[in-house]
């Protein structure tokens, strides 16, 4: 059954339950418990926000269901519940304003713990939701939801909209981490962008008011109807797009194509300049184990005929050997040396970037994150562990 249709029928069976009372589900009742006092009981409240009006604790952090839960008991464990913490109380929950006690109910977990649940869902936390009001766990993992205080799981989307670094500074992201852009050709606030433009540039869709991530600016935040009816989400009014070729977090090759095509800054105002050539050092996962790799995710290697770290690869060797060239400084992952770091003036005048004192260069053939097809070609190209080593057969 798809996604969709597990929400509608939720949906349906809840809103059936409502029509004959909640005893048409198996909701659980509160369980009996020592007598700790008011004070440890936990309360359940409500907010409205972009999704609507939902089911908060009292401090007014959003709680969640989980589908997979039918109902209860809790199947969330280790690692989910490491990221879906859940409600606990130590007494019997209390109903807030406008939630429903009758709904209120616990359930025991495995640990001992007591959890709080509202019409037979047990309910939890996202570790990612870092302020009241916080919507960043709905639709994860499409079984995550919000709910409401009649106890239906909201399907309502809401996007967020992030903010991350760039080699030309601040810039917008999506919720995925992907660079956002906007439209020159774009007037008024409305989006010019259709057919082969739209395959290309993705726009940022969102079904609710979209929200701001740290660092952005929810003011200037929007939305605006395309014309198929969906919602683009706009910044300081204008409408915002991803680009095809940003296959990952990190990219930003979208950066003045066409010279209408512009990535913006937390201010909203585009930044009107191309990108320096720029490198991106990175570690990668390979069957030697971790290796540096460079600018999306591409091998690195080093080049044993360079000496006194210079490079001797010019002409129809660069061609094949791209050298790894930055005219600022380099962009660092977890897991690199930046002491091992450095660069080295080409003969063209170009600053090519060294580690541990080695010219770093590319392999042509490699096309894309994981190849390997420069390693010992001609016994005189290795990879580099992160600690500066090279990796040699033998």
């Amino acid at each position: 059954m798809s996604i969709g249709s597990r929400v509608s029928a939720v949906m349906g069976a809840l809103l059936l339950a409502g029509s004959l009372g909640t005893s048409a589900l198996p909701v659980q009742a509160a369980k009996p418990m020592e007598s700790t006092g008011p004070s440890n009981a936990t309360r359940v409240d409500m907010t409205t926000g972009a999704l609507g009006t939902y089911l908060t604790d009292a401090k007014g952090r959003t709680v969640y269901i989980f589908l997979k839960d039918n109902y209860g008991p809790s199947v969330c464990y280790g690692g989910c519940a490491t990221a879906w913490p859940p409600l606990l109380t130590k007494g019997t929950p209390v109903a807030g304003s406008g939630i429903d006690q009758a709904r209120l109910g616990t359930s025991a977990r495995t640990d001992g713990t007591t959890q709080v649940t509202y019409n037979g869902w047990p309910l939890y936390y996202w570790a990612r939701d870092s302020a009241p009001g916080d919507t960043k766990g709905q639709w994860v993992g499409n079984v995550w939801f919000v709910i409401g205080p009649n106890a239906e799981p909201n399907p309502r989307k809401v996007t967020y909209v992030g903010m991350s670094s760039s080699p030309l500074g601040n810039v917008l992201v999506g919720p995925n981490g992907k660079t956002l852009y906007m439209f020159d050709v774009d007037k008024g606030g409305s989006s010019k962008c259709y057919g082969s433009c739209e395959t290309s540039w993705p726009p940022l869709l969102t079904e609710a008011a979209p929200q701001a991530d740290k660092g952005v600016d929810q003011s200037l935040l929007g939305a605006t109807k395309r014309t198929d009816g969906k919602l683009q989400v706009t910044y300081n009014g204008q409408p915002i797009y991803y680009w095809f070729r940003d296959s990952a977090a990190g990219n930003w090759s979208g950066q003045a194509v066409g010279k209408v095509w512009w990535m913006l800054n937390p201010s909203g105002t585009k930044i009107g300049t191309p990108l320096p050539t720029f490198a991106k050092l990175t570690i990668g996962t390979t069957p030697y184990g971790p290796i540096l790799v460079g600018t999306n995710g591409r091998t690195v290697y080093m080049f044993g005929k360079d000496s006194n770290g210079q490079s001797a690869c010019y002409n129809a060797c660069a061609t094949f050997w791209p050298p790894v060239l930055s005219d600022i400084p380099v962009i660092t992952g977890n897991g690199v040396d930046a002491k091992l770091i450095g660069s080295v003036a080409r003969k063209d005048g170009k600053m090519q970037v060294t580690y541990n004192g080695m010219p770093l260069y590319y392999f042509y053939d490699d096309k894309e994150p994981g190849d390997l097809k420069g390693q010992n070609v001609n016994s005189v190209w290795f990879i580099l562990h992160p600690n500066g080593n090279i990796f040699k057969p033998g």
